[in-house]
């Protein structure tokens, strides 16, 4: 542990190729006022707070965009899909967010409205908990078998291997979510996460989404 934290504080101090450079966020007035004169040059634990002090982010607000996988083991299918939205920090250790998305595969899909809040460390490595909703409408491609239906609109009703693709109607989930957030600069910001969706439609489709999104922020 305290190897594994010398490590860090070193990369802060010597730039470790810029991902942990001392000022990385003077783009943002109110971190350059706070670090304007910078750490001196042997104060190791001053240049590692600013390389790692995020506490700039209070009444940061932008867009985002974003997508993921959901996780399946028993399915062979993938589905995945993206997001649009925005985000904006309450505080600089809660932001509350709001997207559009539409996720799908072959035989499934859909899309709608989500919402959400997170609990972060005001740190450039930001590792959070969550929880939000997905709200919306699913799709799901069924036999056509015996429905008396032209289905595939060529003429002929119930041929063999026949399908349609129908609404289920609406969707409504509830997720925690786990993931962490890294600060390339004073604006922007790239978040890994994991959500656990439990849907309306029963214990048996729950299943996890994988994903991660790219946020530009200002004020």
């Amino acid at each position: 542990m305290r190897s594994s934290l010398l490590i860090l504080i070193l990369c802060a101090c010597c730039g470790c190729n810029g991902l942990f450079r001392s000022r990385y966020a003077m783009d943002d007035p109110k971190y350059a006022e706070k670090y304007e004169d910078g750490a001196e040059q042997w104060d190791v634990w001053g240049k590692a707070k600013q390389a790692l002090d995020a506490r700039h982010t209070a009444g940061l607000g932008g867009l985002y965009v974003g997508g993921g996988v959901q996780v399946r083991p028993e399915s062979s299918q993938v589905v995945g899909g993206g997001e649009i939205g925005t985000e904006g920090y309450i505080t600089n250790w809660l932001t509350g967010r709001g997207s559009l998305g539409i996720y799908g595969a072959e035989r499934e899909g859909y899309g709608g409205v989500d919402l959400g809040i997170r609990v972060q460390a005001p740190t450039r490595i930001a590792p959070f908990v969550g929880v939000g909703t997905f709200q919306g409408v699913s799709r799901t491609v069924k036999s056509g078998a015996f429905n008396w239906e032209d289905d595939d609109k060529d003429g002929f009703i119930d041929e063999p291997g026949e399908e349609y693709a129908d609404f289920d109607g609406w969707l409504s989930t509830f997720y925690p979510e786990v993931g962490a957030h890294f600060w390339l600069n004073g604006s922007v910001r790239i978040t890994a996460y994991g959500r656990y969706f439990m849907t309306s439609l029963g214990r048996d489709l729950d299943t996890w989404v994988l994903g991660g999104q790219i946020n530009v922020f200002s004020r």
